[in-house]
């Protein structure tokens, strides 16, 4: 680390500038900051909520990025490449408490030790400690079912389970009895005695933090002053730190210009004190000689053909936690250490919730069930107005035995008009008519072959007529009425010593080259559905994941460990990827081996595809993860996106029935070429030979890459 005067420098920030938003209404977070914080001291960051504290401390962990200005953290700029800041150089710990609820203490410790590479019987022997230590419950005992008081310290034990050089402490007092605020600051004071450790503390209660060795005061993202907090009192002839704060703020007029108005306020605290200047602060040229020095520091440190003494960052020999970057930090190679820590993270989470994780792997089985059930059956039960005016029914009456009892109930009725009422009122779906010469008029009708006339042709012919409100329904009843009559006029026409085969169509359907003759709409819908099943089923496995994370602060928590984008991807999809594994083969052992959903081609390959399909889906709701900042908007994007790629992408109606310019946005979407390819697959038997299994196979990969590369370039960018 580099010194100044022989006193080692840990945290160095020169006029530091932060803002959020852009033009007029941009928030000035951080304005013109300058901050040194020596080796083994603890410094408190006071100031009001909202006034830039927790600002500062993201950019000192390299979470949030500044807009100009200087900072060094233990030597080196926070998220250079090989230098542990974020990482095991630095323990952190946020405002909220950051934890695991459904984890256990001992749990909770292990896995952040992990984090920060720690071998297993180094993170035992330091949970032993911590336990004892900080008075914890014993290590069994579930997060969710501590007090607040005990979850606050739980959240400490993580800041100092791998004994970091830098502790940074976000408000660790917030909400917690005085008792227990008095006990934290004991352990500050206590870790700060060897030297090697140094301490940034935020709060707003002013006045615990005249424990600390330095104070420095904030307000409307400027440094108003820093100092050990004695002198403040004694310099301003005040009681109180709060009172000294108070007049700081009140000394001149515009608050937004507080950094260049109090500048001799912040000579006399910021510099001098921290290069131990042993004389009176009133003194100009001690003042001067100060700001000399710490210039020349900071352009040494801008110079790179300049040396500074002791620059660079270093390891302490009592963080054994901490392994040194490898070659892997080097050219930017996710840890493994990172990813295996977070899989098991997520394994372990699973597994206290199992009747949520029972539910995610039975609820694709439920929708396979409710649709091979619900969907492309024929339709029964259906009411029909029967008018037979034939007296007595003869030929009639065969025609109306031929009939499918199962799909078709017959209800007499005397008159037309009676009958038309019903179906105006709902109470038939249809009309079946015939006059009271139908039969001897068929028997003409045959006989004459070509001589028959018109009287004739309308006393034999059945009229039907329809409620074609649902077109389902409609088609069904078509069928089987012409379906019937087949059957029917071959009985009449062998009863009269015909050729039956007169009664036939002069159109012949054949065997079918692909399909068999009696396939029906769940065979063309089951494809899709089971793709389009397992793609929002991952959508939901991942949609919620890093949001819910990012709220409860545990986000900020793990990047602060070290855990790169990267990194946190690849373990989501880890952990997704068996979940998805099992919903897949349930998925598809019930829908091809318990309805028998017709599947010619390569069951392999149908597994893959859909495979694939469900990582799209998770690479989908990783992405709405990253750019949404809360679960209802999440949800929204999520449902949102159901519908028009279930409409548009051909898996409920071809899309050659889809105006032409739609067309050609069904054919963006990442289901359209994979549900025509599994199509293909179960339906006509072809595997990667044909262009078609090819294409949706390939679009589905590059969709996944895609929206894989998008989210972690989200994720980076809002980290």
């Amino acid at each position: 680390m580099a010194t100044i005067n022989d006193k080692q420098v840990s945290v160095l920030c020169r006029n530091v500038h932060k803002k959020y938003g852009h033009g007029n209404n941009a928030l000035h977070a951080l304005q013109g900051v300058n901050l040194t914080l020596f080796q083994g001291h603890i410094y408190g960051l006071l100031g009001p909520s909202g006034c830039g504290k927790t600002t500062l401390l993201r950019c000192m962990l390299g979470r949030l990025h500044k807009d100009s200005g200087e900072i060094t953290v233990l030597g080196e700029e926070p998220g250079t490449v090989g230098h542990e800041v974020p990482g095991c150089l630095v323990g952190y710990m946020p405002q909220e408490t950051a934890l695991y609820s459904e984890f256990t203490i001992g749990e909770t410790l292990t896995f952040f030790g992990r984090l920060h590479k720690m071998r297993e019987f180094e993170i035992k022997t330091r949970i032993e400690f911590l336990l004892e230590f900080l008075d914890l419950p014993a290590k069994s005992r579930i997060i969710g079912q501590l007090s607040g008081g005990q979850q606050r310290r739980v959240s400490f034990a993580v800041a100092l389970l791998h004994e970091p050089e830098l502790l940074i402490l976000d408000e660790p007092t917030v909400g917690v009895d005085p008792v227990l605020r008095e006990r934290i600051w004991q352990h500050l004071v206590e870790l700060t005695k060897s030297g090697q450790v140094t301490i940034i503390i935020t709060t707003h209660y002013i006045e615990e933090a005249k424990q600390a060795d330095f104070v420095g005061m904030m307000r409307k993202g400027a440094l108003l002053a820093e100092s050990p907090p004695q002198k403040l009192i004694d310099n301003h002839r005040l009681q109180t730190l709060e009172a000294v704060f108070l007049k700081l703020c009140q000394q001149k007029q515009a608050p937004e210009d507080i950094s260049s108005a109090l500048s001799d306020v912040s000579v006399n605290y910021q510099t001098a004190e921290y290069l131990s200047v042993n004389q009176s602060h009133s003194s100009d040229e001690e003042v001067q000689k100060s700001y000399e020095e710490a210039d020349e520091y900071t352009s040494l440190l801008g110079n790179k053909d300049k040396q500074v003494k002791n620059l660079g960052s270093s390891y302490h020999s009592n963080n054994s936690g901490c392994q040194q970057c490898t070659a892997n930090c080097e050219t930017c190679i996710p840890s493994g250490w990172h990813i295996l820590a977070l899989f098991i993270k997520d394994l372990l989470r699973f597994k206290r919730r199992p009747g949520f994780l029972v539910f995610q792997l039975v609820l694709p089985v439920i929708q396979v069930v409710l649709f091979s059930l619900a969907v492309g059956g024929t339709p029964r039960g259906l009411s029909i107005a029967i008018v037979n005016e034939e007296n007595p029914p003869q030929f009639s009456q065969v025609y109306l035995q031929s009939l499918n009892n199962d799909t078709i109930h017959q209800v007499p009725i005397s008159n037309l008009s009676d009958a038309i009422d019903g179906v105006k009122q709902g109470h038939y779906w249809g009309i079946i008519h015939m006059g009271p010469t139908f039969s001897p008029d068929l028997i003409k009708r045959y006989m004459a072959g070509f001589k028959v006339d018109n009287d004739t042709i309308e006393g034999s012919t059945i009229k039907v007529t329809l409620d074609m409100t649902n077109q389902q329904i409609a088609i069904t009843l078509t069928q089987e009425t012409l379906n019937s009559y087949q059957q029917f006029a071959d009985i009449i026409i062998k009863g009269i010593g015909g050729n039956p085969l007169l009664a036939q169509l002069p159109v012949v359907f054949t065997e079918p080259i692909y399909g068999t003759t009696d396939s029906n709409f769940t065979d063309f819908m089951a494809p899709g559905v089971i793709l389009s099943i397992t793609f929002f089923l991952a959508v939901g496995l991942t949609a919620l994941s890093l949001i819910i994370e990012r709220k409860e602060g545990l986000l900020d928590r793990i990047w602060a460990a070290g855990v790169s984008s990267v990194e946190l991807m690849v373990a989501h999809v880890m952990t997704q990827f068996n979940v998805m594994f099992v919903q897949i083969t349930l998925m598809l052992v019930f829908i091809l081996a318990v309805f028998h959903v017709p599947c010619v081609g390569s069951v392999a390959l149908v597994f893959f595809l859909t495979l694939m399909q469900g990582l799209v889906g998770m690479a989908f709701g990783l992405l709405i993860s990253a750019c949404c900042d809360d679960e209802n908007t999440a949800i929204q994007v999520s449902l949102g996106s159901f519908y028009p790629t279930l409409l548009l992408s051909g898996i409920i109606w071809p899309i050659e029935a889809i105006p032409h310019p739609l067309q050609y946005l069904s054919y963006c979407l990442p289901q359209t070429f994979a549900t025509d390819a599994l199509r293909c697959i179960m339906l006509r038997g072809w595997g990667l030979a044909y262009i078609q299994v090819l294409r949706g196979l390939l679009v589905t990969i590059a969709w996944g890459t895609v929206l894989l590369l998008a989210a972690v370039i989200v994720i980076r960018v809002r980290k």
